[in-house]
This record gives C-alpha cells, sequence and structure tokens, in this order.
C-alpha cells in the first residue's frame, strides 16, 4: 500500500506561483503585446522571400519531371548483364 494518502489527489495539479520564466515565456493564455512595427517589416520580408523560394521550387520541380520525361527508361537487369559479358569478351 501507498505510504500517504494519494487517491483523490494528484500532486502535479498543485498550483504554481509565478516564476522568472513567465517573463520569458508568457503562459499559455497570456498573449504577448503587439509586435513592433521593425518585426512586422522584418517578418513581411521573410514571408515575401518565402513565398518567391516556394515559387522557384515548385519551377524548379516541374523542370524536374520534364527532364525525367525526357530519359529513356532504364533497361532491364538481364540486358545490362548481357552488354557486360558482350563487353568483357
Amino acid at each position: 500500500m501507498a505510504k500517504r494518502p494519494t487517491i483523490g489527489e494528484n500532486p502535479l495539479d498543485a498550483v504554481v506561483a509565478e516564476t522568472h520564466l513567465d517573463s520569458v515565456v508568457p503562459p499559455a493564455g497570456k498573449h504577448p503585446d503587439e509586435p513592433s512595427p521593425e518585426i512586422q517589416k522584418r517578418l513581411a520580408l521573410l514571408e515575401a522571400e518565402v513565398k518567391a523560394l516556394k515559387a522557384e521550387i515548385s519551377l524548379l520541380r516541374g523542370q524536374i519531371t520534364e527532364l525525367q520525361m525526357r530519359l529513356p527508361p532504364p533497361e532491364p537487369r538481364w540486358v545490362s548483364r548481357l552488354r557486360e559479358k558482350l563487353a568483357g569478351k
């Protein structure tokens, strides 16, 4: 049996007073103030860069599929073995 009564009590449910971490990471439910205009400007710039990079990635993916369509299909394994044997003679 348990040495102390724990039925109905959860020690993790205890309310913890504010800590120094609350100044760095606000607790759940508390939202920080609006970001400064500098931060909003930087965020807008980064979002524009991300959008441009996504467009470039989609363009490159299209080029990759186009190049893959141009490639001849791979030879079966038996054909490549036969070529190796014939080249060895």
